[in-house]
């Protein structure tokens, strides 16, 4: 019952990963109509040029493309290991790393665009401590690996 009530927790994860990767796709695709309204929304530090704002939207949105497909793909991979029953693997360790790398770039980018949409600093907020969380989970990982094998020897 428990492995069955796995499985399905881990098909239910990839699924939301794939929903998360369709849903980017879509504000990609949606993000010049939608621009407009975020304008109007986000506050902004200096009444600036409208274009020049939106063009910094932009460049923050498509910019952290890049690292959150990349993620998604790790998650991805990292959910069919676990599925496979391959948990305490160092590829799975390199992947953690892969992810925590992503949030902390997604967060630097947002930071840097932060002066003049200060509202993407509580994205970058939410992604630097997302890499944090990640980071501690992979460090727990890293340090799980030798005691398994240590555990393997014993027994």
């Amino acid at each position: 019952m428990e492995q069955r009530n796995d499985a399905g927790s881990i098909l239910l994860s990839r699924i939301l990963v794939w929903v998360f990767g369709a849903l980017i796709l879509v504000l990609d695709w949606a993000v010049w109509p939608l621009s407009q309204v975020l304008m109007r929304v986000l506050p902004v530090f200096d009444g600036g040029d409208a274009v020049l704002l939106k063009v910094c939207l932009y460049v923050c949105l498509y910019v952290c493309n890049v690292p959150g497909f990349i993620l998604l793909y790790c998650m991805d991979v990292l959910l069919r290991n676990l599925h496979r029953g391959q948990v305490f693997e160092s590829k799975n360790v390199r992947l953690l790393k892969v992810i925590s790398v992503c949030c902390f770039i997604a967060c630097v980018v947002c930071l840097a665009a932060c002066p003049r949409i200060y509202s993407l600093g509580f994205v970058a907020l939410a992604a630097g401590f997302m890499g944090l969380i990640v980071r501690i989970v992979k460090n727990v990982f890293a340090k799980a690996i030798p005691m398994r094998d240590e555990l393997d020897l014993t027994v």
